[in-house]
């Protein structure tokens, strides 16, 4: 308990809790949910097992889907180009956009080895994507399906991030396995020379 000294104004007391209080919840944040059950399992044996984590997803493109296999060291792409930039990204963040050019540069510049492939995190209809993807000039393959998110929260998982993940985000394969990735808006010149790395492998 506080003490206050002897005629310490009662307005002052209350705006000094408030203050200690507002200091706690910015300082502690926002913990995982907790479940109200306090069986133990050996007391709850009724209990399912949680569900196996999805491996295999299907990134559906207007003309052509992707499949993927998640693996213990990456990720495989039924695609023949040995390098996958996948970027997660939404049309409404401006760094997502300012992003755009550089990787359809990048996707021009080393097509045949690079397989950019851009996974909305939100849906969208193919009319409005269509008109998204000729006005930013995007020449790389889109995803936007129902597996978008499932496949983006199983990445994040891979890379131990939250799934409350900023964006853009990428990640780099190299022949399925997982080279780089990246958080935020990142120059061209830093992909090019991580692709560039990258292709040392594939020789």
């Amino acid at each position: 308990m506080k003490f206050y000294p002897k005629g310490y104004p009662l307005r002052l007391k209350s705006i000094t809790l408030l203050l200690a209080a507002a200091t706690l919840l910015i300082l502690g944040g926002c913990g995982e949910k907790k479940s109200s059950s306090t069986h133990t399992p050996a007391q709850n044996p009724d209990k399912k097992e949680a569900p196996k984590k999805r491996t295999a997803f299907i990134l559906k493109g207007e003309k052509a889907s992707i499949a993927v296999k998640v693996t213990d060291k990456g990720a495989d792409f039924n695609v023949s180009e040995p390098i996958v930039l996948v970027d997660l990204f939404a049309t409404w963040c401006p760094p997502c956009r300012a992003e755009i050019p550089h990787l359809a540069d990048l996707q021009k510049r080393y097509n045949g080895k690079v397989k950019v492939i851009g996974v909305l995190i939100e849906t969208k209809f193919p009319a409005e994507l269509r008109r998204f993807e000729k006005g930013f000039g995007i020449n790389y393959f889109v995803a936007n399906g129902p597996d978008n998110l499932p496949f983006a929260y199983t990445m994040m998982d891979m890379l131990h991030q939250s799934h409350n993940f900023s964006i853009p985000f990428m990640i780099m394969f190299v022949k399925g396995k997982y080279f780089r990735h990246y958080m935020g808006l990142v120059p061209e010149e830093m992909l090019e020379s991580d692709i560039k790395e990258a292709l040392k492998e594939v020789k």
